[in-house]
């Protein structure tokens, strides 16, 4: 009992907002790093520790599961684990409590040793190293050259069911996203066995008619990598396969609110449509972020960063962001959406998007993740597992 006390930790007086509620005055007990209560005060118990979150917002920390890079490090170039560790411990600055590691189109070699080093950053992450890397999330090869986008076409190749399995097995078992455009040839095959590995499919970088998009969600393909961006142009005559993703209820949908992506009324078109529990966002952030304007690298190709916008050199085209989750979340609620609205979308669906069920929400039995803000959205602290690593 006295072992439990020891490692017992209360916040109190915040307002908790979960995806199902918003406690004023509320506080959250937590034991061994995962949440054992949460309601209003006054606490009546005992803890070893107690945080006044007064005047604060305590809410789920953020869950990014497609970002490239923060700081000046990349997954696909820095394949080192501390260096993955080190891209953690950025993120939490921004609220972040989980991540994925995204890889873009490489050789290959490089593919391999990037899964190597998340594998073994993973295995290597504490608490105090920043956000959880929750698995891999491979952008790539399996691509449509023409909708490339920044993606380096000389790597890209259609599906490969024998290369995937390596990739996997470098990794550990860690892939947990995979960004497939599903019109290729052999790409039926292939989403089937990933969902039979438990990875899940996203559609991305793809000219998939509707009908193709429809059937590819039939088999398996359960989440839409950056909605519009890097897909068919919506046509009324021709809808492509973003139309199919936005009506498929089983599908969750990236979408990188930034304003330059999309137009703040195409991100409430979708959100209103498909309803928060659906909305993954995403900053598919790249190295510039966190850095000055400047010249910059995305799979051998040269960005240019100018006032935060990341474009291709020689096309002007948009080469992934300098976003980061918490100015997402202005954003999000500068266009007039509640606390729980905003939970469920950086928080909760991502998760579940990549099915994890123990983080991303504010209940009983969850991890201890969280990120405290004032009433600006600002980030004032950040924990992992009751641990604070992560203070303004």
């Amino acid at each position: 009992m006295l072992e439990e006390t020891l490692m017992s930790l209360v916040i109190r007086h915040g307002r908790v907002v979960s995806s199902t509620r918003v406690i004023e005055d509320a506080y959250i007990l937590i034991e061994n790093g995962v949440i054992v209560e949460v309601d209003r005060e006054p606490f009546t118990g005992l803890s070893s520790t107690v945080i006044n979150a007064e005047g604060l917002i305590v809410m789920p920390g953020f869950i990014d599961t497609h970002t490239h890079g923060i700081k000046g490090l990349d997954a696909t170039v820095n394949r080192e684990p501390g260096k993955i560790l080190e891209m953690a411990k950025h993120y939490s600055r921004h609220g972040v409590t989980g991540f994925l590691p995204t890889t873009v189109t490489a050789p290959f070699e490089e593919l391999a040793e990037a899964c190597g080093a998340v594998r073994e950053a993973m295995s290597e992450w504490r608490s105090d190293n920043g956000a959880r890397i929750l698995g891999i999330h491979l952008e790539g090869p399996y691509l449509n050259p023409e909708a490339a986008g920044a993606q380096n076409k000389a790597y890209i190749h259609p599906p490969n069911i024998e290369e995937f399995k390596k990739l996997v097995e470098a990794s550990g078992n860690t892939i947990k996203q995979v960004t497939i455009a599903p019109e290729l040839e052999g790409a039926g095959e292939f989403i089937t066995f990933a969902r039979s590995m438990g990875i899940v499919v996203s559609a991305g970088h793809t000219h998939a008619s509707y009908e193709e998009g429809l059937r590819s969600i039939e088999i398996g393909v359960s989440k839409a990598t950056h909605l519009f961006n890097g897909m068919t142009r919506f046509q009324h005559r021709e809808p492509g396969i973003v139309l199919a993703l936005l009506q498929s209820p089983s599908v969750y949908l990236e979408i990188i609110v930034d304003f330059v992506h999309l137009h703040p009324a195409v991100v409430k078109m979708v959100i209103d449509y498909a309803s928060p529990r659906r909305v993954v966002l995403i900053t598919d952030s790249i190295a510039a972020t966190d850095m000055p304007d400047g010249e910059y690298e995305l799979g051998g190709l040269k960005v240019i960063v100018k006032q935060g916008i990341c474009r291709l050199a020689d096309t002007g085209g948009l080469a992934g962001s300098t976003l980061t989750m918490d100015k997402a979340v202005k954003n999000i609620s500068r266009l007039g959406y509640e606390f729980k609205d905003i939970v469920l979308m950086a928080s909760k669906a991502p998760a579940e998007s990549i099915r994890l069920y123990n983080l991303g929400d504010i209940r009983v039995g969850y991890q201890a993740d969280f990120v405290l803000v004032d009433d600006d959205m600002t980030v004032v602290k950040t924990m992992i597992n009751g641990d604070i690593v992560f203070e303004k």
